[in-house]
């Protein structure tokens, strides 16, 4: 090649190229299998760490595995369900106003056209979901079931805080006889597990019955649990998760200095779970600790039929540091993804349904952000970056993900 032509043809190759490493490194449009996994130290153990991505896709075997009774709901809710989110307002200014609605999904609609769609002909990849299990848990104590606050693993009555801040909180005498004597999840595995997210893609979808052939059922946030939404989202429910925040808008009441909790109030909605465990994110802070132990001595002391059950705050923060080191950039991650990342170690095949952080579907239909109302969500999270993160973990068959309808 002459000189004379080789400043052109340089050009030309960067032209090209260039495009093309912007496409694939957008932060919209990356698809996640092409990230690699970041190690965390691990603690406690002598298992070697090998790359996610070293196990391959190809492993079809299934779980021939230990299964534990659990508490379940598969009761019919009762009428009227909980109390409609939208009547706090607190949580109602979230709700877009319709011009701002549509233009989302105008937006989404747009987006979504590029996001790619996941791996088809799903199979589970037992070798890859193991690297995951260890990798997402740095500390091997709190491996499987055994992440969970009990009388165990509380020592000298205190605990630390997981959030920015770290911070020691001393357990109450009366919390701690109340905390479970060792994790009623401990050493088990249950074979299937269906995770609900609030998407609104679930509605029409028509997912219900598929999400109750689990064996354990996660819901998030105390969602609505209305008939009109069965045929979608299922009626059985093993495990429900309540942020602080949710318990500080929904229950409680100020008088002065005094602060309440409507404990009747919380019974009445936790009715249509049956006796499902009530999961708290307890230890992002010291005000949330506080609201979760003032919580559980509430139900306990009312007989409610829910067992409080508390996330240990090293195996959280272990998981938030492990996202924000794999392509998580938000503040912190959501509550729905720190569910997802612990079922993985209760569950041997873990599927999600409502995980899509979009206003349209991929046949342009248009979609509100959860099932039962469309409030959006918190700046301090970025949705669509953990949804790419599960399209990989779809991917690789660590977990599926359906975005598309049951029936």
């Amino acid at each position: 090649m002459t000189s004379e032509y080789r400043p052109c043809v340089l050009l030309l190759v960067s032209l090209t190229v260039v495009p093309f490493l912007l496409y694939y490194t957008s932060g919209r449009l990356l698809p996640g299998d092409m990230l690699p996994w970041s190690k965390l130290a691990r603690r406690n153990t002598s298992s070697s760490l090998l790359k996610l991505e070293e196990a391959g896709s190809d492993y079809s075997g299934r779980l021939e595995g230990v299964t534990g009774t659990a508490n379940v709901s598969m009761e019919k809710p009762k009428a009227g369900g909980t109390r409609a989110l939208q009547e706090f307002a607190v949580y109602a200014k979230h709700i877009p106003k319709e011009s701002d609605a549509l233009k989302k999904f105008l937006d989404d609609q747009a987006a979504v056209q590029s996001i790619p769609t996941e791996a088809p002909g799903w199979v589970y990849n037992k070798t890859a979901a193991d690297l995951f299990r260890n990798r997402i848990v740095s500390d091997s104590r709190y491996v499987n079931g055994s992440f969970l606050v009990t009388q165990g693993n509380v020592v000298k009555s205190v605990l630390k805080t997981y959030g920015t801040k770290p911070t020691i909180v001393k357990v109450p005498p009366d919390v701690f006889k109340g905390l479970p004597k060792e994790s009623p999840f401990k050493n088990k595995r249950f074979n299937t597990c269906s995770v609900v997210g609030n998407g609104g893609i679930l509605k029409g979808s028509g997912c219900g019955k598929e999400i109750d052939a689990s064996e354990f059922v996660f819901r998030l946030n105390m969602a609505s649990m209305d008939e009109k939404y069965l045929d979608d989202i299922g009626k059985k429910t093993n495990l429900i998760t309540i942020n602080p925040s949710m318990i500080g808008y929904r229950y409680k009441s100020r008088r002065g200095k005094i602060v309440t909790l409507n404990t009747r109030a919380w019974m009445s909605d936790l009715s249509v779970y049956g006796d499902s465990y009530l999961w708290i994110w307890a230890f992002e802070s010291p005000t949330h600790a506080n609201c979760a132990f003032q919580a559980q001595r509430a139900l306990q002391g009312n007989s409610a039929r829910n067992q409080v059950i508390l996330p240990y705050p090293s195996p959280t923060g272990s998981m938030r540091s492990f996202w924000k080191e794999n392509g998580i950039t938000a503040k912190k991650p959501s509550s729905g993804l720190l569910l997802v990342s612990s079922a993985t170690q209760m569950c041997e095949e873990v599927r999600l349904y409502g995980f899509w952080p979009f206003h349209s579907d991929r046949n342009n239909r248009r979609l509100t952000e959860h099932y039962y109302d469309n409030a959006l969500p918190r700046s301090a999270h970025r949705v669509p970056d953990e949804f790419r993160q599960l399209q990989r973990l779809h991917n690789t068959g660590v977990l599926r993900l359906t975005t598309h309808a049951c029936q």
